[in-house]
């Protein structure tokens, strides 16, 4: 999970969120036996370089939130980890990061999901995830309903989105192309999407590189899932935070153009991605 918090009056509410969607994960580490998740990671983007990244402070009032947890929960919470990482960015930077040093522990398939999306951590929808890979995929997400059709299309969304953590690194990871630019970066490419002032750098939808050569090198492998249950996807609140409504507004908004532009720097069209949709995971 990745965490940061752009100003100090934001730290309450987003490590909050975040501390318990990672204990809605954490759950799942002895749940029933079954053991979905070996560890959680919160990831904190620290490189001040950067167009945004955290205040530092969300990390120490995590820390302070996990030190306050009633004695009953730490047999959960023990396996929480936070970390500040201080070069690379939000979205390429952190995450390959978070991903090299799972795989130094031993951990083979990494899970990335959004606080937000916390309420798609079901059993139903895990089991789903575990029989994909079973299955043979490199790459598995839930379509959750804000972009349900572009991940039925194997545009996989790291609001909750697993991958095979070997595969993804012999592809190259999180291709840099894809990261936030420096705040002194004029050569950074922007795009404008649906609307006056939607502008926004050529950067996130950092799963659309990897995903492409992964069905490059792999044939089909990616498995997007319906899913189950009521769960919903919560979008930044404008009334507890606005900067982030905003920025979350931005991105929808030039999405599906950045997915193209990035596609088309390895060579390849969305469809692309579409063909790499498993069979037994083609809507029908």
């Amino acid at each position: 999970m990745r965490a940061f918090s752009k100003t100090e009056d934001q730290v309450e509410n987003n490590a909050g969120q975040v501390l318990n969607a990672a204990r809605g994960a954490a759950n799942w580490i002895k749940a029933d036996k079954s053991k979905f998740f070996s560890e959680v990671m919160i990831l904190i983007p620290r490189d001040e370089s950067r167009i945004d990244y955290d205040c530092g402070k969300t990390a120490s009032a995590l820390e302070e939130m996990l030190r306050m947890q009633p004695p009953d929960e730490d047999k959960f919470t023990s396996n929480i980890s936070i970390h500040e990482v201080k070069h690379g960015d939000l979205f390429c930077g952190v995450l390959n990061y978070g991903v090299t040093k799972l795989l130094r522990e031993g951990i083979d398939y990494v899970g990335i999901i959004s606080s937000g999306a916390s309420s798609y951590l079901t059993a139903e929808n895990m089991n789903a995830i575990y029989q994909a890979f079973e299955g043979g995929a490199k790459a598995a997400g839930l379509a959750i309903e804000e972009l349900q059709q572009s991940i039925l299309e194997g545009r996989l969304a790291n609001t909750f989105a697993f991958w095979d953590a070997i595969a993804l690194m012999s592809v190259g990871g999180f291709d840099l192309r894809a990261q936030q630019p420096k705040k002194d970066d004029r050569t950074a490419p922007y795009l404008r999407g649906f609307g006056s002032d939607l502008y926004y750098p050529l950067a996130g939808v950092e799963e659309i590189i990897p995903l492409t050569r992964l069905v490059s090198t792999f044939g089909p492998c990616i498995a997007p899932i319906k899913p189950a249950g009521a769960a919903v996807w919560k979008a930044p609140n404008p009334a507890t935070d606005p900067e982030g409504a905003a920025r979350h507004q931005k991105k929808m908004g030039t999405k599906f153009e950045r997915q193209a532009a990035l596609a088309a720097s390895v060579g390849a069209d969305l469809s692309y991605l579409q063909y790499g949709v498993m069979e037994q995971y083609v809507p029908h």
